[in-house]
């Protein structure tokens, strides 16, 4: 086995993922029920019908070459797998530029490749981005020539007022909006270049929309605007003269509403407003902004300038609109209520609707528009009279199946241990999924549970097969419960909420003692922000373990681990400065009292707490965290620790600046499995996938054959009975994905 040996120096440079050898031992298949994540770009391709490129918010770029029927995810050079938007060479269509919130990507190989580009941007920065993209398009005049715009528009942050053009297909940026052309805080969210000998270029910024009559050499502002906060621009391909916007809703409570379409006739110099037949409902102030209707994506029928639609995003008024007289009036295309639907086919994902994020128009056949939303896409071919979905493949007795548009995110992945292709696929925001054959169908199992569209976690019962336990709760919000299922999961009881003894919060970890009474079950769970609870009766009721240890710091729990031998002996991770506590705790009495038994080594943002080939043998998976709670402020460095010694003194085994999980192989303590993550908040956030290593942590290898993501959420093991391994990964946007190892020892 290839292997490296890594220095375990506190201050150790990070190696990168080229540092660590590749191994031979995995290769990965994708599993998922299809869609489920966040489609934040699409592009129909210029040339080729059926081809359809795609973008989401953590899962990269997406192809299609049968009109979204099937998919595959290419992420190779990638380093950001956010993708805010898709620029199509037309010139040669197997040149591609994404924008995402690390820069520019260039693929000239169809998208199987990518290249970063840096040239004429500031340098990348490691705590922010330098450059993050908003948009980019190519000028349909000059194929050479691309222009991008800086900023987040899905965040609302992050404008540098600034707009960069290229001369040699993206190859190399300058930026072409002198200083003072636009206020320097506007986020640049479109950029749309008329075709002809009249070019102009349109910019829709959150500070007015700008027009540029020479290239992008000089700007001006349009004046007259109802209001500034411009997010689309559409120019007719057939009469460049005609150009449509789209203008941000800013209205709540009694303020009239202020969004809609706009319409020039005179090449973007004045426009007026087109709106009758549009949804026009205003939320109240403390409501998300969903809940305000807001027309963003808009596109024009290539051969008719009068044929446009447009897409609003509000969950109130979701759906697409059609006009064929040039906005004048607007009617309902796309669209799903609990009367009545224009789609033929919806999909698994019936539990909200389609708000419409990115949208899309063949130049090859104008009938065909695409539209992504928060989790599906959708296309008519008929001109928006139906409309049906393209992420999943539903079959007749209900179950579902994924056609390679992965874009969900796991918590956990849970193996059944009695049958080999039963798994519990833990999601965020979909809840709980269940497949029968190893990950080829999925049902949703979430009927009973009151927060179902997040389960962190799956307990079943080792001797009767139909009992299960979960853990749930509220993504953005701290609530949550922990549920029971007599029927192997079809439906669950809520059993651990406030009434019986568990207070209100997203329950994470969840352990069984092994030696508990069947029926009655002792039940360990950590609550987010309350602590450590247990439950005697298989959940029916529950008490608090915290002991001495403050709400706070209990609060802040990582992980949880019996012994074996004595449920009275726990010891638990806490995450966190050490000033606030963190560190690794135990206790011998069952929770009344608890000591901090790590003495040397420090700990800080702590990700995970596994145990080893004893309950003396621990591995801590670490954030780097720069601790200001002292002074002078020092850094916990990231990486992987381990203890032989239950937690009093530490050794690190592996130098990285985020391993988020790590698992130990149940056939041989000395193999483990690591993840690593990063979290996208600056230019260079891709991590170095899974790692593996045969002698406890020694030396490693990297096992990312097939993964097409690196930002790994969950591992779990479970042993075959030809003496291999079954393996599932879950990633933070291209679902999951399962392997066997064929060398587990």
């Amino acid at each position: 086995m290839l292997s490296i040996l890594l220095a375990v120096t506190p201050f150790l440079a990070q190696p990168t993922p080229s540092d660590i050898p590749a191994g031979a031992d995995i290769t990965w298949r994708n599993v998922g029920p299809g869609g489920g994540g966040w489609i934040q770009s699409i592009a129909c391709d210029p040339r080729r019908e059926e081809v359809l490129h795609v973008g989401c918010d953590v899962g990269g770029y997406y192809r299609s070459d049968d009109g979204g029927l099937t998919y595959r995810i290419r992420n190779a050079g990638l380093r950001d797998y956010f993708v805010e938007s898709i620029a199509v060479c037309p010139g040669d269509p197997k040149v591609i530029l994404l924008g995402n919130e690390g820069g520019v990507y260039k693929s000239t190989d169809d998208g199987k490749t990518w290249r970063w580009i840096r040239q004429g941007f500031p340098e990348p920065q490691r705590y922010a981005f330098a450059a993050p993209i908003g948009c980019v398009v190519f000028d349909p005049n000059d194929p050479q020539r691309a222009y991008a715009g800086i900023g987040r528009p899905r965040w609302g942050k992050d404008g540098q007022g600034r707009i960069y053009a290229s001369d040699d297909q993206g190859e190399s940026w300058r930026v072409c909006t002198p200083e003072g052309t636009l206020p320097s805080d506007a986020i640049v969210s479109d950029i749309e270049v008329a075709p002809g000998t009249e070019s102009y270029v349109l910019a829709a910024t959150t500070k007015g929309l700008y027009r540029s009559a020479d290239r992008g050499a000089t700007w001006s502002k349009i004046e007259g605007l109802p209001q500034t906060w411009v997010q689309e621009i559409a120019v007719s391909p057939s009469d460049p003269k005609i150009a449509y916007g789209t203008l941000r809703t800013t209205a709540r409570d009694a303020e009239p509403w202020n969004g809609g379409v706009l319409r020039s006739e005179d090449a973007g110099l004045t426009w007026e407003l087109r709106t009758e037949g549009l949804p026009n409902r205003v939320g109240k102030r403390d409501q998300p902004h969903q809940m305000t209707s807001t027309c963003k994506e808009i596109v024009v029928d290539p051969t008719d300038p009068d044929v446009v639609y447009v897409g609003d995003t509000a969950w109130v008024s979701a759906g697409v609109y059609k006009t064929t007289d040039g906005g004048l009036h607007w009617e309902r295309s796309a669209y799903r209520t609990q009367t009545e639907s224009s789609f033929t086919d919806y999909g698994w994902i019936t539990h909200w609707g389609p708000s419409v994020e990115c949208m899309s128009i063949s130049p090859v056949n104008p009938r065909r528009v695409t539209f992504g939303t928060s989790g599906q896409i959708y296309a008519t071919e008929d001109g928006g009279a139906t409309w049906t979905q393209r992420y999943c493949r539903m079959l007749p007795d209900g179950r579902f199946a994924g056609t390679g548009l992965e874009v969900t995110c796991q918590n956990d992945i849970v193996f059944d241990p009695r049958d080999a292709n039963r798994v519990y696929f833990c999601y965020f925001d979909i809840g709980l999924l269940t497949s029968e054959d190893a990950g080829q169908t999925f049902r949703r199992t979430v009927e009973g549970m009151k927060y179902g569209g997040n389960c962190f976690t799956v307990l079943p019962d080792p001797e009767d097969a139909n009992v299960l336990w979960a853990t749930t709760g509220e993504w953005g919000s701290n609530h949550g419960d922990v549920c029971r299922s007599t029927d192997r999961g079809n439906t669950w009881t809520v059993v651990g909420k406030p009434e019986t003894g568990l207070p209100d919060g997203q329950t994470k970890t969840l352990r069984m003692d092994a030696k508990s009474p069947r029926g009655s079950r002792h039940l360990y769970v950590t609550s987010n922000e309350h602590g450590v609870y247990r439950s005697l009766d298989g959940g029916g009721s529950w008490e608090c373990l915290n002991g001495n240890l403050m709400t706070e710091v209990a609060g802040r729990l990582r992980g949880l681990f019996l012994d074996p031998a004595n449920a009275q002996h726990i010891r638990i991770a806490i995450a966190g400065s050490p000033a606030k506590g963190a560190g690794i705790y135990e206790t011998t009495d069952g929770g009344a009292t608890w000591t901090k038994v790590n003495r040397d080594t420090e700990f800080g943002d702590i990700q995970d707490l596994d145990m080893g080939e004893s309950f003396d043998t621990l591995y801590v998976c670490q954030r780097d965290l720069y601790d200001r709670e002292v002074e002078p402020p020092v850094m916990r460095p990231g990486g992987l620790y381990k203890s032989t010694d239950g937690g009093v003194t530490w050794t690190r085994v592996f130098a990285y600046h985020f391993v988020h999980r790590l698992t130990v192989s149940p056939l041989d303590p000395r193999v483990l499995y690591a993840g690593t993550t990063d979290h996208p908040y600056h230019d260079d956030s891709i991590a170095a996938g899974v790692l593996k290593s045969e002698d406890a942590g020694q030396t490693w290898q990297s096992e990312n054959s097939g993964l097409t993501s690196l930002q790994i959420s969950c591992l779990s093991v479970r042993p075959r009975p030809d003496g291999r391994a079954d393996l599932a990964v879950g990633t933070g946007g291209n679902g999951a994905f399962i392997g066997i190892d064929a060398s587990p020892r």
